[in-house]
């Protein structure tokens, strides 16, 4: 069996349509997380999907931000991060901390705000998203330029597991492998690029 595609498109060509390239790379389904540096009135947090483990030995993950978004510059000064792994329940968070404010959610880091986010013990600069399906506190323990991206690895220093189904980004929409076992169609979302704030 061989596989035919319509077009071929190189990168490096000129009038390369960087909007198709974007729309393939959405091709890929991936999970949705909340990176969060800091905490109380430093505390700032992003929505992102280019998430991945590292390393089981020892425990690594990376996270890969824009060089424009000020996540960025918060994470090239910081020494820890948390990363919360979202559950079909929290569609509101991803919107909300993508820059689409959402009622019931405080539009600045409020106390309201903050009251969504749990501390964690020993670690100062640390919060992470209640009723997440995982949970991850890490030191950061390299950086790598990618392009216009900065890869951030991080080493695991506490996480935690729920039973939380979790949420679930492809091709420009959100859905839950919940709602896809039922044949629910997912609903429209924001694409996930890294803010510039």
């Amino acid at each position: 069996m061989h596989a035919q595609a319509r077009r071929i498109d190189e990168p490096n060509a000129a009038g390369f349509d960087e909007r198709r390239f974007r729309h393939a790379l959405g091709r890929f389904a991936t999970g949705v997380v909340v990176l969060s540096t800091g905490s109380g009135e430093r505390l700032h947090a992003m929505t992102a999907n280019a998430f991945m483990s590292g390393s089981l030995r020892p425990p690594l993950i990376v996270v890969s931000v824009g060089q424009r978004a000020r996540m960025h510059e918060r994470l090239m000064a910081s020494a820890l991060f948390g990363v919360s792994v979202l559950s079909d329940a929290q569609e509101a968070y991803s919107r909300h901390f993508a820059g689409e404010s959402q009622s019931g959610l405080a539009s600045n880091f409020a106390p309201l705000f903050t009251a969504h986010f749990a501390p964690v013990d020993g670690l100062a600069d640390v919060v992470l998203l209640e009723h997440a399906a995982a949970r991850f506190a890490a030191r950061v323990v390299d950086r790598h330029p990618c392009g216009d991206h900065t890869l951030f690895v991080g080493e695991v220093l506490v996480f935690s597991l729920d039973e939380h189904p979790p949420l679930v980004f492809f091709g420009g929409h959100y859905a839950s492998l919940e709602a896809a076992r039922g044949a629910a169609s997912p609903s429209a979302g924001p694409a996930l690029a890294a803010r510039n704030d």
